[in-house]
């Protein structure tokens, strides 16, 4: 089993796009840095939308914290994505094997599900949210994604 994914990854990393962004000079700091300000922004918009759950930021309602906030949350979203794709391609091997590289992505579907959670908690929409009962996966939200991009920062150093 190990075999067939060491296949997998390293025919993904000498694929053309692995090649590509391995030879080019500028593609892979480029998407590290735009990682990296994605991950700035989509925990930043995050933060905003739970402290406004868990009571905070008051001068604003709930709904309007989150609809202003949750379409930024997934643009980011989208490009940490699609920078960490480029990221991985050209060490997929390496990366796919690394301690904390596995906790990110555990700690990122956990951070989905409890999304989902939250989303449920809060009514499923935004007329008469229960902020109350979502307060837990708020709470549960900002420390997740803090591990997330902990466990991101470690990738380079395990």
């Amino acid at each position: 089993m190990q075999q067939s994914f060491e296949t997998l990854f390293t025919a993904l990393e000498r694929s053309s796009f692995g090649m590509l962004i391995r030879d080019a000079v500028l593609i892979y700091p480029i998407a590290n840095v735009l990682h990296v300000l994605a991950v700035l922004v989509f925990f930043a918009s995050v933060a905003v939308m739970d402290l406004r759950v868990l009571g905070a930021l008051r001068q604003e309602a709930t709904e309007t914290v989150i609809r202003r906030y949750r379409p930024v949350a997934f643009a980011a979203f989208a490009v940490i994505l699609a920078s960490g794709i480029v990221l991985f391609t050209p060490e997929a091997w390496a990366i796919i094997r690394n301690p904390s590289f596995q906790i990110k992505l555990v700690l990122i579907a956990i951070g989905l599900l409890n999304l989902l959670w939250l989303q449920r908690s809060l009514g499923g929409g935004y007329p008469g949210m229960t902020a109350r009962r979502a307060r837990l996966p708020a709470a549960l939200s900002l420390l997740l994604w803090l591990g997330v991009a902990a466990a991101g920062r470690y990738i380079a150093y395990i």
